[in-house]
């Protein structure tokens, strides 16, 4: 029987929300094995000057302990 473990992250991106969750994924996967499942809980952004500045993904991802 399998073990999974659930981490939260935040991801970001001057890109956009999608590549902000990409980075999480990526960024965890270089020392994360076993990934299964990425949750996006939340969707921010930093504002300046009436401008996005900063995309920000919170995710939860799902990972097989060995």
């Amino acid at each position: 029987m399998a073990v999974i473990k659930v981490i939260e992250l935040v991801g970001l991106s001057t890109e956009g929300w999608e590549d902000a969750a990409r980075n999480a994924l990526t960024g965890a996967a270089k020392s994360l094995h076993g990934i299964v499942k990425v949750e996006v809980m939340r969707w921010t952004a930093d504002v300046a000057d009436g401008r996005i500045t900063t995309y920000q993904a919170e995710v939860k991802l799902s990972f097989v302990v060995d």
